[in-house]
């Protein structure tokens, strides 16, 4: 027993710890401001809409990962409208920039490398990812 508490407590890359004092409510203690989680949306976040929270999030990271690799551009405007339902994820992904089919192919093929919240879910997961951009000037 005492070895696995040894192992539990050494350090991690990601983690948190989580309290409960009534049904289905959570608090998290972990690397900055707590994030509290209710059973139901029309009471707050919920964990469901904390993964939607975290796989927008990862994508919107990849984006603009993508613009600083590729352009060394350290700001674009991105912003994600997301949602999920019975296995689908569908995510539209808006970027302040002019986007030709071959910069939409690379900017999918970034995302699917490096967002490693969409690499945790499982293959029967559908995530649906459309990129819009700015119409050509």
């Amino acid at each position: 027993m005492e070895k696995n508490i040894r192992r539990w407590r050494k350090i991690r890359m990601y983690q948190t710890k989580i309290t409960g004092n009534r049904l289905y409510h959570t608090v998290s203690k972990g690397y900055g401001d707590s994030v509290t989680l209710f059973g139901k949306t029309d009471q707050g976040e919920t964990p469901m809409s904390l993964l939607v929270i975290a796989l927008s999030s990862c994508v919107t990271m990849c984006v603009q990962g993508f613009y600083h690799r590729q352009f060394q551009q350290d700001t674009v405007a991105v912003s994600v409208e997301a949602s999920y339902e019975e296995e689908v994820f569908e995510l539209l992904v808006r970027i302040d920039d002019v986007l030709d089919d071959k910069k939409k192919a690379d900017l999918l093929a970034y995302i699917g490398t490096y967002c490693r919240v969409k690499q945790l879910l499982k293959p029967e997961v559908t995530v649906t990812i459309t990129l819009e951009g700015l119409s050509h000037v």
